[in-house]
């Protein structure tokens, strides 16, 4: 099941060593989520800063983007490994803990999509035409 609860647990066992058994990130490796709300919306506006937090929910436009570069690059040591549904509930729990997402949603191909990333409309669309099709 692709949910927050199986996410932690892939988390746990696939992501801590490198992302901290709290999404906060270790030396070298960048933390995922700010788990307090509070903190959490002020880093949200924080990319056009002189500082930014770069996070998952502060930073990235599209979750999709967060699934695709999981499942490409993760874990570090052995990427590509990950089944698809750990994939997915591995996002769950980074969405989750990033107030992003309700702790109830089960994630899959039509849900992922449709989440709205805070920072959505962060970015600029870049005019040059694409030189490698």
């Amino acid at each position: 099941m692709t949910t927050t609860a199986s996410g932690k647990t892939v988390y746990e066992s696939a992501c801590a060593a490198c992302h901290g058994a709290d999404l906060m990130g270790v030396a070298g490796a960048p933390q995922h989520a700010e788990r307090r709300a509070a903190v959490s919306h002020r880093r949200r506006g924080t990319p056009a800063t002189k500082n930014p937090v770069l996070t998952v929910e502060s930073y990235w436009p599209y979750a999709t983007t967060l699934f695709d570069y999981v499942r490409r690059a993760m874990p570090f040591t052995a990427p590509g490994s990950l089944a698809s549904d750990d994939v997915y509930a591995v996002c769950a729990y980074i969405l989750a803990e990033g107030h992003i997402i309700d702790k109830s949603t089960v994630l899959d191909a039509k849900s992922l999509p449709r989440i709205a990333m805070p920072n959505r409309e962060g970015f600029i669309p870049d005019p040059r035409p694409e030189l490698f099709k």
